[in-house]
C-alpha cells in the first residue's frame, strides 16, 4: 500500500530527475572538496635564472660553521681553509682578499674576549643559474677587554662557492661600536 502511495507521488520521469539531481548534487560537492583541498596562496617554483632551492643541511652549512668556529678559537689557518687563494671578501663596503679579512677578524681577539657567533642561521640556496650561495645571519658577541662590557652586534653574510671553495664573501654589520674599541 505504501509502496502505491509513493509511486502515486512521483512517476518515473520524477524518479529520474531524482537521480540525475542526486548524481549532480555529489558531483558539485566532490569537486568542491577537491578545489577546497587547494592552497591558493602556496609558493609557486619558478625557473627564472635567481630561483631555485634552499638547503639547511648541504655540506657547505657546516664548512661555513666551520669558518665561524676557526675565528672564534683564533685559527687562521682553518679560517682560510675553506677559501680558494684567489677569493674576494667584502666587508660592508671594503673589498680585501680573504687572508686580510682573516688577520683583521683575529685582531679583534686583542680588544675582545670571549667572542662568539651565536644564534647562527647557515643555509645554502642552489640558484637555477647554477650559482651556489651560503646565507650565515649570526650574532657576535665579545667582551671589551678594557671595560669589561659585553658588545652585542648582528651581522649577516654570504659566501659564493666553486664547488667545496668560496670564490667571494661578504660580510654586512654595523661597525660602529666595534670600531670604538680601537680608539679609545
Amino acid at each position: 500500500m505504501l509502496m502505491i502511495k509513493y509511486q502515486e507521488l512521483f512517476n518515473s520521469a520524477d524518479l529520474q530527475t531524482i537521480k540525475i539531481m542526486k548524481t549532480n548534487i555529489y558531483l558539485i560537492l566532490f569537486t568542491a572538496l577537491i578545489f577546497s583541498c587547494q592552497t591558493p596562496n602556496a609558493v609557486q617554483i619558478d625557473d627564472s635564472e635567481w630561483s631555485g632551492t634552499i638547503s639547511a643541511s648541504d655540506e657547505r652549512n657546516a664548512i661555513m660553521n666551520s669558518f665561524a668556529d676557526a675565528y672564534e678559537n683564533k685559527d687562521a689557518e682553518s679560517m682560510l681553509s675553506i677559501f680558494t687563494e684567489d677569493a674576494i671578501f667584502h666587508v660592508n663596503d671594503a673589498q680585501l682578499p680573504a687572508s686580510d679579512v682573516a688577520e683583521a677578524f683575529l685582531q679583534g681577539h686583542e680588544y675582545f674576549d670571549d667572542i662568539k657567533n651565536v644564534d647562527r642561521n647557515t643555509t645554502t640556496m642552489f640558484y637555477n643559474n647554477g650559482s651556489i650561495y651560503t646565507n650565515y645571519w649570526y650574532t657576535w658577541n665579545g667582551i671589551n677587554k678594557k671595560t669589561g662590557e659585553l658588545l652585542v652586534l648582528r651581522g649577516y653574510a654570504w659566501f659564493k662557492w666553486d664547488g667545496l671553495k668560496v670564490v667571494e664573501s661578504y660580510n654586512a654589520f654595523d661597525p660602529t661600536e666595534y670600531n670604538k674599541v680601537f680608539i679609545e
